[in-house]
């Protein structure tokens, strides 16, 4: 069985979420099955097992042999979109739809463009809708939303409930997973080593991204507040520049560093680390954190998200402070290993902040939790769905949406006739 992966976001020594994912999943992959991974911009990386296709937008040939000697083609994105030709080569194409990026667009529109940017996106994934054979989504959540929106396409059809009535067979579930490896610190690269940060400071780490749906000015504002009480507490926002070179900046970001310097807490209290840190680089930082904290603002995208960063802060065994709302801060808050707060809340953020900071026994008691926790997030274990469909994949009936697509047409021309004949009579 051959298996292409294909991907149109950075999958390098700096990758982010979705270039993460396809790397890890591929690994999988390829303990099973012969595996390529496409990439459109440039592989700095090897992968055992793995054979790397890099630049296909410059050499689309390289991507379209792959495709022809494929079984199953798995496509991230708006992958599509990209190679339209992958509509009728791919035998049997899965799409990937764990990161709701429509919903994100919402909140990140084109600037000049944002109806017209929308527009074209939500375009764009209702024909990966049309066109895919399986789905993958993270959360129950996700699959109720995209449910839904292949209900609305003529994807649910009385042929596919009469296969399978929990359609199952028509998406699964692979959540974003972790290593089974445990992370391991190889040198100093925040305590001592950040100008402001000292050895023995508590430091709370914001792991990933800000992105536009994310809230990094509470956390701040509660940050600027603990400094009048403790000056020993920091926080380090680890990620201010998307390694994928084709997606635009996020203001937040910059409002964030500005409301850092306004409140007098910027390299004082509140730090950040220019660029991307190299993905195997990342667990010396989350081995030197004490905490793990995200915060977003209330949203629709909250809902359906599965928040990345937080697989990596139960990988390294980090108490965890998040605004509530997603299903991991959800998680987080049963399983008693991270504290939740409302929307805004930078009274309780302060509170929450001063409690886990000063609690030494609460830290190591999460983290041995979290240890024992782990290994329902395994990627050999979340994988499974997808790895199942591989070795026996089917086609779903593509064609149905199409044929919903007429019925509109068809009722409407059906009501202008009868108005006609109304009419004449």
């Amino acid at each position: 069985m051959q298996v292409l992966l294909i991907t149109n976001d950075n999958v390098g020594r700096k990758r982010a979420g979705p270039g993460i994912r396809c790397v890890e999943l591929a690994k999988v992959l390829a303990r099973h099955f012969d595996v390529a991974l496409a990439a459109t911009q440039s592989i700095d990386i090897d992968i055992e097992g793995v054979k790397l296709i890099p630049n296909t937008l410059a050499h689309p040939g390289r991507l379209r042999a792959a495709v022809s000697h494929s079984d199953v083609v798995i496509i991230q994105g708006l992958v599509l979109a990209i190679f339209p030709f992958l509509r009728r080569a791919a035998k049997f194409l899965v799409v990937d739809l764990y990161d709701p990026y429509l919903l994100e667009y919402l909140l990140a529109a084109h600037p000049q463009f944002p109806r017209w940017g929308y527009l074209r996106q939500w375009h764009d994934l209702n024909l990966q809708l049309l066109r895919g054979d399986y789905f993958l989504c993270a959360n129950d959540r996700q699959r109720d939303y995209w449910l839904g929106r292949l209900c609305a396409l003529g994807r649910l059809t009385p042929e596919e409930c009469r296969r399978d009535p929990s359609f199952k067979s028509l998406i699964g579930m692979v959540p974003f997973g972790i290593s089974s490896s445990p992370p391991h610190h190889t040198k100093a690269v925040i305590k001592g080593i950040v100008p402001g940060i000292a050895p023995d400071d508590t430091v709370l780490i914001w792991g990933g991204g800000i992105w536009q749906w994310f809230d990094p000015l509470t956390v701040i504002k509660a940050l600027a507040l603990v400094s009048q009480e403790r000056s020993d507490i920091k926080l380090l926002f680890l990620g201010t520049q998307d390694p994928n070179p084709n997606k635009r900046a996020t203001p937040i970001a910059s409002e964030a560093e500005e409301l850092a310097k306004n409140l007098g807490v910027l390299n004082r209290a509140v730090f950040f680390k220019e660029g991307w840190v190299p993905f195997e680089e990342r667990q010396d930082y989350f081995m030197e954190a004490d905490i793990g904290v995200s915060a977003h603002f209330e949203s629709y995208e909250t809902r359906l998200a599965f928040r990345t960063r937080i697989l990596d802060y139960i990988w390294a065994g980090l108490p965890m402070i998040l605004t509530e709302g997603d299903c991991l801060a959800d998680w987080a808050s049963r399983q008693n290993v991270g504290t939740t707060l409302r929307t805004g809340d930078v009274e309780g953020w302060k509170q929450a902040i001063l409690s886990v900071a000063g609690s030494i026994e609460l830290r190591q008691e999460i983290r041995n939790r979290l240890q024992q926790l782990a290994p329902q997030f395994y990627w050999e274990k979340l994988a499974e769905p997808l790895l199942d469909y591989c070795r026996r994949p089917y086609r779903t009936d593509r064609a149905s949406g199409f044929r919903m697509k007429l019925v509109p047409f068809l009722i409407a021309g059906f009501e202008h006739f009868r108005q006609f004949r109304n009419w004449w009579r």
